[in-house]
């Protein structure tokens, strides 16, 4: 995983390698795409929204790490709940966003030569047919949420 503390180690790394092994060492993290999920398509913005819910069964620990690994990549930002000072809810950032799209190609990928679930594959489909409007829309749809926090999503709003 990768080690922020150690700067200069990681800015050596990052400089000097591939693009896909870069993004394969910032990102092969399986928990991280989970996380982006559940907060861009399940509206799941708190630590225990996203501890309770996911179908992965992330462990506490494992969440806590992976969000502030999370936000020291900068996929991430932390609001405030006027509801309560308690909670936190995470928002994704340009680049969580900018992540939504290679996550609904792993989708495809995995619809096509294995079998997950299908009620998922479901909601997936209009998106996995490479419709670029439809993929637009969802990103400034994430923005709005996410980015410029103008609107709360609804339950399953891009389904």
């Amino acid at each position: 995983m990768l080690d922020l503390k150690n700067g200069n180690n990681e800015k050596f790394v990052e400089e000097n390698m591939c693009p896909i092994g870069l993004a394969s060492h910032l990102l092969g993290d399986k928990w991280i795409a989970i996380i982006i999920r559940d907060i861009a398509l399940f509206n799941r913005r708190t630590f225990n929204d996203i501890l309770n819910n996911n179908r992965e069964n992330i462990s506490s620990g494992s969440l806590s790490a992976r969000l502030k690994l999370m936000r020291d990549l900068n996929l991430l930002d932390i609001g405030t709940s006027e509801q309560h000072a308690q909670k936190k809810p995470y928002y994704l950032t340009e680049a969580g966003i900018s992540f939504v799209p290679i996550l609904f190609k792993l989708a495809a990928w995995t619809a096509e030569f294995r079998t997950p679930a299908p009620d998922i594959v479901e909601l997936t489909k209009p998106y996995l047919d490479e419709d670029a409007d439809r993929m637009k829309w969802l990103l400034e749809r994430l923005r709005a949420f996410n980015v410029h926090k103008c609107e709360e999503p609804e339950p399953l709003w891009w389904a």
